[in-house]
């Protein structure tokens, strides 16, 4: 099987949920007998630099990086901004004019940002990669009505070309099918890497909380703004509690966020020591969708996590078996202030939902999912151009 894999960003370094996902999505396919052949197209700036002693030919059969330029006026126009954001010239000419489609079998889209790229006369089966539903982010977050229209269009054109589309759980796909009866979501949730994240080095450090993600990601902003009064609630009740943010490319609204027993560890090159000595992770979302690697893990290394039911959503965990689940805001001080005086709950939890990230949520496992999603969009041709 040879694919075409087209991704708006370089899936390399691994400094975000999206990135760290189609990275372990590719790494693991390199595990299936036979192997797929996979030719990765990228958008990039600024040129990528390889992860330490990484070659891309170790990941996938061939790789070419397009450099990132002005889109034309008609695509600012009528397309959201990250659309516009992550244009390259060099990518869409190749797309319509140089691209000999003889050589692949299938095209993967990682992400709706480049469909507008593929010729309208796609010569190939086409299988689109939702690492959120953009569509669903933009209303959340109270975008304004003509972003939020042309997110409609591009997942209607997308859906309009195919049936075959992944999503990152099972929710996100009740969602998508509810719009568009006729698609065939497949189910592929994140993961982690089992082997590199393990429990054994543990030294929590009491009462220090973890919060991990992109900085510069508004849900992540957001959560923080609004998870930061029930932090210092829970803290006037137990001074022990402080909070470590982690991540990378930090907003200027995160830096005024920080303050007595709140610190900011910016772009680190490893998260493992700091989930080590974390009593907790907390992942208070309550806006966003798709990519939950984090709490992944933090579970494979064994750190206890306690989320948001939004946080939560996409994984095949059970809330009170392998982590704490807190469904209204009000209940973060009481949760927090339990697990610092009584974490021994959390901690066993924390050891389950890593047997279960190792059964069900481990990347090599999840990665033979893809190629069989793959292998279903081949099956039967006619499926790929849906009726309207």
């Amino acid at each position: 099987m040879r694919v075409l894999f087209l991704s708006p960003v370089v899936p390399w370094p691994l400094r975000s949920g999206g990135r760290i996902r189609t990275f372990e999505l590719l790494r693991g396919l390199t595990q299936i007998e036979p192997r797929p052949q996979v030719h990765l197209h990228c958008v990039e700036d600024p040129p990528p630099e390889p992860e330490p002693s990484f070659e891309p030919g170790s990941l996938v059969h061939t790789f070419q990086g397009y450099a990132r330029s002005t889109a034309p006026f008609s695509l600012r126009l009528n397309s959201p901004p990250p659309v516009r954001w992550f244009h390259s010239g060099s990518l869409r000419r190749f797309l319509n004019d140089e691209a000999r489609w003889e050589d692949w079998d299938l095209v993967h889209l990682d992400e709706l940002l480049l469909l507008p790229y593929l010729p309208q006369e796609l010569p190939l089966p086409l299988v689109v990669h939702h690492h959120k539903l953009d569509l669903d982010l933009a209303e959340a977050l109270g975008q304004k009505n003509s972003v939020c229209s042309r997110w409609r269009h591009l997942e209607q054109a997308a859906c309009s070309r195919t049936q075959h589309h992944v999503v990152c759980g099972r929710e996100d796909a009740q969602r998508l099918s509810a719009r568009h009866e006729h698609i065939r979501p497949h189910v592929i949730p994140c993961g982690a890497d089992t082997n590199a994240f393990r429990p054994e080095e543990r030294q929590p450090v009491e009462g220090r909380l973890l919060f991990l993600g992109s900085l510069d990601y508004e849900p992540n902003l957001r959560a923080l703004e609004g998870f930061l009064p029930r932090f210092q609630a829970a803290r006037a009740r137990d001074a022990r509690l402080h909070l470590q943010i982690v991540g990378a490319r930090p907003d200027a609204r995160i830096r005024n966020l920080i303050g007595d027993g709140i610190e900011l560890e910016p772009d680190v090159p490893d998260i493992r020591p700091f989930l080590r000595a974390a009593e907790a992770l907390v992942a208070p979302l309550e806006v966003g969708g798709g990519s939950r690697v984090k709490i992944c893990e933090a579970l494979a290394a064994g750190c206890p996590v306690l989320a948001s039911s939004c946080a939560a959503e996409g994984l095949e965990l059970v809330p009170g078996e392998h982590l704490i689940v807190i469904s209204d805001q009000s209940e973060w001080p009481d949760a927090l202030v339990e697990l610092v005086q009584a974490p021994d709950a959390a901690r066993s939890m924390a050891l389950e939902g890593r047997q279960r990230i190792r059964t069900r949520h481990h990347w090599p496992a999840l990665a033979t999912r893809l190629a069989a999603t793959w292998a279903s969009c081949l099956q039967d041709p006619t499926e790929n151009t849906p009726s309207s």
